[in-house]
């Protein structure tokens, strides 16, 4: 179910269209109408508050009453002079706040989304919700541009430099100059003046573009047939938008009334609108896995840039820390199998929606998606074509199963990053430009625990053996694994044995429900740690390891812990991975050598009789366990190949791909 809508009407014709697309879809919604502005034939039977421009906390306050969780903007508003403002008080806060930046509307517009959602609103924007409004690229009528080339490059060009001033978004043309530009009186107000400026007794060619750096949420320039009429009275030959970044309300109507004037409409693509040259990195992370390696790319990306850099996108903690702000909760998206999936696919199409919707409205100079490629690539074929660098980190399996899925995504990627030194070659027969730059485990501390401080926090006797098991990070991981794990513990000898559990913090509550129930001898053996300082001198204090295939085994490894690999899908997902997968192996360290260092434990061998055999040897400190750690030694040897980070090598990378699209832009 969608969340309630609050409706900030102005006038115009579009904020009725918001209101029939809510009523006709079912959804709640809340209008807050602008005196002086919004229409009031539009509210007939319509839930609806009026209030004046300067009165935003009473606004505020309605909204929450009304339950409002999202907001959208639409409709045309003059601001008053300052003198007829009348602000209330939170009005007035506002605009001391914001100082000078309120000359100008953009930043004023922006501000105010800034505010709103630090009130708890999500501001959308009207092409979110009304989509089929955006201008198409090309030609939207019958009437040729051709003639006109001049004056519509030299109309692009002014009106950029005129948002960058954030003083309008228009300007008309005629004959090489620009005879009038669009100010705080507005659109109509220029096209009227235009006719006394023309150079030759005839109409020129209204360009209006969106500002450089607007955000999309925010006034989208807007045309209508109304628009049309006005541009016949004062005998214009033409009006020039911006393809995907105008609003067209009623196209049909439009392009017959432009058809009829004999007007030309062009919706240009236009690129390099950047109102600064400080990059905007949009960096998206599906699990605590790619958390950490978007926070070592941010840190890399910032010590490259001398902290010049702007980050969006999803992500979790780690990403939080070095100043990300996620879309939303990054645990939404840590989920993996097909019969996992399935019950939350809605709600997951849903985000990769959201997140394609807000890529297009930043715009910004580069999009890099870590892992997760379910999520990830689905995002990325949605922007495909948008003009915007589309980098891909930690590159899907396509040597362990579905090679065919390296033409796949070749063709919506620009570049890829990958950890493994043999897999470049998979995607570049493809022609996608691939770069190894090595595995961030190297970058990790995992090697750096404190195993002695361990035990002495948690009063593990120094010579008890420690057992360290690792379920996995998702909710699916966790539910077929924790009782395998449960079912070994049963099997080992207790004597001397503490268990120790580390997790994620949107893990712990659901693992310490599941071990409550565990019988009191078992249970009373295991400790639950959240962190990563705390999982990271777990592995110090550990003899011996029980952990799910994924990054962990690498981690194990360089902490020189001999430990087994266990995995558990549901039965259907077991079915189809079998069919699938073309590897000999699952753990990466295997992978890597080509042989079985780390025993796997897969599916019907994910059970207790089989795990604790290879335990117990470990936490005898046999011979099995020696040999293990010898040859961790070779396999992460072959995971770096100089002394760069992977980190810095990464966002060296990300760097070279937004210059070498600027180029291409230009």
């Amino acid at each position: 179910m969608q969340p309630k809508l609050g409706i900030i009407a102005g006038g115009g014709s579009l904020p009725q269209r918001i209101i029939d697309i809510c009523r006709a879809s079912g959804r709640e919604f809340y209008v807050i109408a602008i005196e002086g502005h919004a229409l009031p034939q539009q509210l007939v039977d319509t839930p609806h508050s009026w209030i004046r421009i300067g009165a935003a906390g009473s606004g505020l306050n309605i909204l929450k009453q009304q339950n409002v969780k999202e907001l959208v903007m639409i409709g045309d508003v003059k601001m008053p002079s300052l003198k007829d403002l009348r602000p209330d008080l939170r009005t007035a806060k506002f605009f001391a706040k914001l100082g000078v930046q309120a000359l100008g509307d953009n930043s004023l517009l922006s501000a105010a989304a800034a505010e709103l959602e630090a009130e708890g609103f999500r501001v959308v924007g009207v092409d979110e919700i009304l989509s089929d409004l955006l201008a198409p690229e090309g030609m939207l009528g019958s009437v040729s541009a051709a003639e006109f080339a001049e004056d519509i490059i030299l109309g692009i060009n002014a009106a950029r430099d005129l948002g960058r001033r954030d003083v309008g978004q228009a300007v008309i043309a005629n004959s090489g100059q620009v005879i009038v530009e669009e100010d705080s009186a507005g659109t109509a107000d220029m096209i009227n003046r235009s006719r006394e400026c023309s150079p030759n007794g005839e109409g020129g060619i209204l360009v209006k573009i969106k500002k450089p750096g607007q955000d999309r949420r925010m006034d989208l320039p807007t045309i209508g047939a109304d628009t049309v009429e006005q541009a016949r009275q004062a005998g214009l030959k033409g009006i020039v938008i911006q393809a995907d970044e105008s609003i067209v309300v009623d196209l049909e109507e439009v392009v017959k009334a432009a058809n009829s004037a004999g007007i030309f409409i062009e919706a240009v693509r236009l690129t390099d609108d950047k109102a600064t040259s400080v990059p905007e990195i949009y960096i998206i992370a599906g699990e605590p896995s790619g958390d950490h390696l978007g926070a070592r790319l941010m840190a890399a990306l910032k010590s490259q840039t001398g902290d010049e850099v702007r980050f969006s996108g999803i992500g979790g903690p780690e990403m939080t820390k070095q100043g990300l702000s996620s879309l939303f909760p990054m645990s939404e998206l840590t989920v993996m199998g097909l019969a996992e999936v399935l019950p939350r696919l809605p709600k997951l199409l849903r985000r990769i929606r959201e997140a394609a919707r807000h890529i297009l409205n930043i715009k910004p100079d580069v999009v890099v998606t870590i892992d997760a490629p379910d999520f990830s690539l689905r995002v990325a074929k949605k922007i495909q074509g948008k003009s915007i660098p589309l980098v891909h980190y930690v590159a899907p399996s396509v040597w362990a199963w579905k090679p065919g899925r390296a033409k796949k995504i070749a063709r919506i990627l620009d570049h890829l990053m990958t950890l493994l030194p043999f897999e470049p070659p998979y995607f570049e027969r493809e022609g996608l430009a691939s770069t190894f730059v090595g595995h961030s485990i190297l970058e990790s501390d995992a090697a750096m625990g404190d195993g002695a401080a361990f035990r002495s926090r948690h009063n593990i006797d120094p010579v008890a053996k420690v057992l360290t098991v690792l379920p996995g990070s998702r909710h699916s991981e966790v539910k077929f694994l924790l009782p395998a794990i449960f079912d070994a513990i049963k099997h080992l000898d207790h004597s001397n044995l503490r268990v120790i559990l580390p997790t994620v913090e949107t893990l712990e509550t659901e693992i310490k429900q599941a071990i409550a129930i565990w019988p009191e001898e078992i249970s009373k053996l295991v400790t639950i740690v959240t962190g990563e300082e705390a999982k990271i001198d777990a592995f110090a204090a550990s003899d011996a390891a029980i952990a799910a295939s994924g990054t962990v085994a690498l981690e194990l490894a360089m902490a020189r812990v001999p430990y087994v690999t266990i995995y558990k899908f549901n039965a259907l997902t077991a079915v189809i991975a079998r069919r699938l997968v073309k590897t000999p192996f699952v753990n990466i360290i295997n992978v890597l050598l080509d042989r079985e260092v780390v025993p796997e434990l897969i599916q019907e061998d994910c059970r207790g009789d089989v795990i604790a055999p290879h335990i117990t040897k470990f936490l005898s400190g046999d011979d099995s366990a020696k040999l293990q750690v010898a040859n961790f030694e070779e396999a992460i040897a072959r995971l770096q190949d100089d002394d760069q980070k992977p980190s810095e090598r990464a966002a060296k990378v990300v760097l070279e791909v937004i210059v070498q699209h600027a180029k291409l832009s230009k």
